[in-house]
């Protein structure tokens, strides 16, 4: 798990296609996880998020069909993480990525919590570090949210 999180964060920040050796691992994760063989990663808030990024993220990224089940279980593992509180341990590039099931959501419900999600990541951001509120990134992840900047009063935002 870790091993996939650190190849994962690692190939983002590099910004190029994931090698032939490293994608195929990646698609023999994705198997063992729609599987139910990886189902043990539950228990960690690590562990959560690699599920996740297993089932949205890193299938986009590979250029791959996404099971329409894929996403109902990433939107099952994103909720369940939020109840146990496992996104509040991951950074803000980790919360990200937790939240993927929320951003590709077409529920109300799923946007209006992501919505305060994003808002209380801010805010912790601002208390931490107060340039880390103002990053362009976040008005990207609002942007891809789907939000109006002007009606959600983020004019400020980047």
């Amino acid at each position: 798990m870790q091993a996939f999180l650190a190849s994962w964060f690692e190939s983002l920040e590099g910004g190029d296609a994931p090698d032939a050796a490293l994608a195929n691992h990646w698609r023999e994760l994705i198997q063992q996880a729609a599987n139910g063989e990886l189902d043990d990663w539950q228990s960690t808030p690590p562990g959560m998020l690699a599920l996740i990024l297993l089932f949205t993220l890193v299938p986009k990224r590979l250029g791959l069909p996404s099971p329409e089940r894929w996403q109902f279980k990433a939107r099952a593992l994103c909720i369940s993480g939020i109840r146990r509180g496992f996104d509040t341990q991951l950074d803000l590039c980790g919360r990200y990525g937790f939240y993927a099931p929320l951003f590709h959501s077409r529920l109300d419900e799923d946007k209006l919590l992501l919505s305060r999600l994003l808002g209380g990541m801010r805010a912790l951001a601002a208390d931490t570090d107060p340039e880390l509120c103002r990053l362009a990134q976040w008005r990207g992840w609002w942007l891809q949210a789907g939000f109006d900047l002007s009606v959600e009063g983020l004019q400020d935002l980047g």
